[in-house]
């Protein structure tokens, strides 16, 4: 995907199989071994991290996000495309549409 390009609802999202990731605790710590960059992730951003292992459309993400918390779904869709543009931004995630070619 073209770092010019936005995420959204018809992308599919999955980690990047690059990244290491271990529990510590209540909190998931993943290291970019690409840039060397770690970060930890808890709570919301932990489960998200979790469903993202295999491929999972993002609409699909907020969907369970928004019917398992009952939350505004246009409020989880925002958060949610949010944090996963973090991921995308620090190499933590691969993208590709839906329905259209690999990027």
């Amino acid at each position: 995907m073209a770092p010019s390009q936005r995420l959204n609802l018809k992308c599919t999202v999955q980690r990047n199989p690059e990244v290491v990731a271990a529990e510590a605790g209540q909190d998931i710590v993943m290291v970019n071994i690409a840039t060397s960059s770690y970060y930890a992730v808890s709570n919301i951003a932990r489960e998200i991290w979790e469903a993202i292992e295999r491929p999972k459309g993002i609409s699909d993400l907020i969907n369970d996000l928004s019917a398992t918390y009952k939350v505004d779904r246009s409020l989880c869709e925002e958060e949610t495309l949010s944090f996963l543009e973090d991921l995308l931004t620090e190499g933590l995630l691969q993208v590709r549409l839906k329905d259209g070619p690999s990027s």
